[in-house]
């Protein structure tokens, strides 16, 4: 797994009530297999600003998220950043034109669709950025 970039997507509104930016991570996953392979959950952490810690908790329905064989997929995670975090960000990347972020995490994977053979805690870790931009055209929107 390559992290590709990440991207802020719009809002998110939450039970119980919470606001928050979607921060989407965009990773390019290599199955170098010659046998298709699932992606059926990424967990783990994402460290906004070397300091900030969001949870990363991400399980596409079905059966997953299926990797052609020999070939790149690209893989969109969701994390969610909650607003008062997105403010802080703003505030303390005033000057920056990037805010730096880090996944660290495991994937589980299930190779074959004929024999489902599961293979968990996949290790994931690596580092981006997105721009200020893209969060200060976010949060004006609440």
């Amino acid at each position: 797994m390559a992290l590709k970039s990440a991207e802020i997507n719009g809002v998110r509104f939450g039970f119980p009530p919470q606001i928050g930016v979607v921060m989407t991570v965009v990773l390019d996953v290599t199955n170098t297999n010659s046998y298709d392979v699932a992606v059926r959950a990424v967990r783990g952490t994402s460290v906004i600003a070397g300091r900030y810690t969001l949870p990363i908790d991400y399980r596409p329905g079905g059966d997953g998220v299926w990797l052609t064989a020999n070939a790149t997929t690209t893989l969109r995670v969701p994390v969610t950043i909650p607003l008062d975090l997105a403010l802080q960000l703003l505030r303390e990347s005033f000057a920056a034109p990037a805010v730096s972020f880090r996944v660290i995490g495991t994937a589980d994977v299930t190779a074959t669709r004929t024999f489902r053979v599961e293979k968990d805690n996949y290790s994931v870790d690596e580092q981006g950025s997105f721009s200020r931009q893209q969060l200060e055209l976010a949060v004006p929107h609440f």
